[in-house]
């Protein structure tokens, strides 16, 4: 295989061109199948923070309090 600069170039615009075509694909398949469910983890993490926030409600109104 040439291992010039134009081969080099060359492959790195395929290179491109595949991970362009791959996200597209990607995308697709996303707008088609929808979001994803919530995870059980999700909802006990929501679930711990209002608990947070109801249990220390000053630390909310100072700034980098719990978000």
């Amino acid at each position: 295989m040439a291992e010039g600069p134009r081969s080099r170039l060359f492959w790195r615009v395929a290179d491109h061109l595949d991970y362009l075509v791959t996200v597209a694909g990607l995308r697709i398949l996303d707008a088609l199948a929808g979001p994803e469910p919530e995870a059980d983890g999700d909802r006990q993490r929501y679930r711990d923070r209002e608990r947070l926030r109801a249990a220390f409600p000053k630390i909310n109104e100072e700034p980098g309090g719990i978000v």
